[in-house]
């Protein structure tokens, strides 16, 4: 039987360690300051750092591309790769009870 509080502290670190750490340090967020190995130009490159900083399916590189070129410049516009809208169209049309949508 899983444990309850290790599959949520395991969750919420993914999550932290995106949305706080991978998220900032990609954009550039910690090149201006002295944070050790958070710098953009180094950060998940190589097999240790891919294994100790990006842990993910998709490479650093591609997401770079991805996130900080396609979607910065095209934010919210038909091209944008992110566009809520339309990426979860297929669930707002879906014949589905509310609660379970937003669950």
């Amino acid at each position: 039987e899983p444990n309850v509080v290790t599959v949520g502290a395991l969750s919420l670190w993914t999550y932290s360690s995106w949305t706080m750490i991978a998220h900032h340090v990609c954009h550039g967020g910690y090149n201006r300051v002295d944070a050790g190995r958070f710098h953009s130009r180094g950060f998940g490159l190589g097999l240790v750092n891919r294994f100790v900083d990006w842990l993910d399916w998709m490479q650093p590189e591609a997401w770079n591309i991805e996130h900080n070129r396609l979607h910065h410049y095209r934010l919210n516009e038909g091209k944008d790769p992110d566009l809520v809208q339309r990426n979860l169209a297929f669930l707002r049309d879906k014949a589905t009870p509310l609660p379970l949508k937003y669950a």
